[in-house]
């Protein structure tokens, strides 16, 4: 796991980013935090730039582009579960 010194520099910049969206914040995450990019650490990031609940990050972690299986999320699913943090 990364120090959070590392990490909150992405969070930060995430939160100051003009994306719209669960699937354009997760490709912006993905971008900003380059190679530390993982579900962890997107949930870190989507934790403290959006104020997400952790039990929604988890879930948010399951996406399709880093998570595959049965319980992996579509984009439309991603939409749906982080709307009532992004639309504010």
């Amino acid at each position: 796991m990364y120090a959070p010194s590392l990490l909150d520099p992405a969070a930060e910049s995430l939160k100051l980013s003009d994306v719209c969206g669960a699937t354009q914040v997760a490709r912006e995450a993905r971008t900003l935090l380059g190679e530390r990019f993982s579900s962890v650490t997107f949930m870190y990031v989507l934790m403290r730039a959006y104020e997400v609940e952790y039990n929604a990050a988890r879930d948010a972690s399951r996406w399709h582009e880093f998570h595959s299986g049965p319980r992996a999320l579509s984009d439309a699913d991603l939409e749906k579960l982080l709307a009532p943090w992004l639309d504010r």
